[in-house]
């Protein structure tokens, strides 16, 4: 993928993220959020529960970090420099706009139907941002290895993004539109470090 058309995505996702952001809370947000709700919740069951909870832990901060630590340890073994710089940058940018973005929209959790309880404001989702954005940049890494049956691997990495991100909202503790705001920014975040280190991936 050419230094460009990187770039074009990394904008096109950030403007996704603006988009929702202006709009989250407009009619059409209030929409999408109540049309996703009732599909996920068709589900609910005991079973359906745990697993969400399982999936859910594994986007938790700590066990990010633990799963980041891990990776850099791998890629360091292999010396894979500018591997482990850019999953370095994309996890370190994620601490900082998880926070800084959730405090500024300022936006209150689903008061209703909540299975687990927690704090903290809603928008964007930081599991969903998160998982994107350690997900993602495997799925990047992945590409630029010889490693053999990368499909497979690229589809259990998005699978991990949906089941993550999906959890939150089938526990009640974020908006739909707070997911897929989450997910347009990891995925920018991860289409602007490729970008950043396009010349030394080379």
């Amino acid at each position: 993928m050419s230094r460009l058309k990187k770039l074009s995505l990394f904008l096109v996702f950030t403007l996704i993220f603006g988009v929702i952001a202006v709009f989250h809370e407009s009619r059409i947000g209030q929409w999408i959020d109540r049309e996703v709700y009732e599909f996920i919740y068709a589900s609910e069951s005991f079973i359906t529960t745990a697993v969400m909870l399982g999936f859910t832990q594994i986007g938790e901060v700590l066990t990010m970090i633990v799963l980041s630590l891990i990776m850099i340890t791998i890629l360091m073994l292999y010396r894979l420099k500018t591997h482990t710089l850019f999953l370095v940058i994309s996890m370190i940018t994620s601490s900082v706009l998880i926070p800084l973005l959730k405090n500024t929209f300022d936006r209150e959790r689903p008061s209703l139907l909540r299975l687990i309880e927690i704090s903290g404001f809603s928008f964007p989702s930081g599991h969903a941002t998160g998982s994107t954005i350690f997900f993602g940049s495997l799925i990047a890494i992945i590409n630029k290895t010889n490693l053999q049956h990368k499909s497979i691997l690229y589809a259990l990495c998005g699978f991990f993004i949906l089941m993550i991100s999906s959890s939150r909202v089938y526990l009640g503790v974020h908006y739909p539109t707070d997911i897929l705001a989450g997910i347009a920014l990891g995925t920018a975040v991860v289409f602007g470090t490729s970008w950043l280190l396009h010349n030394k991936f080379k």
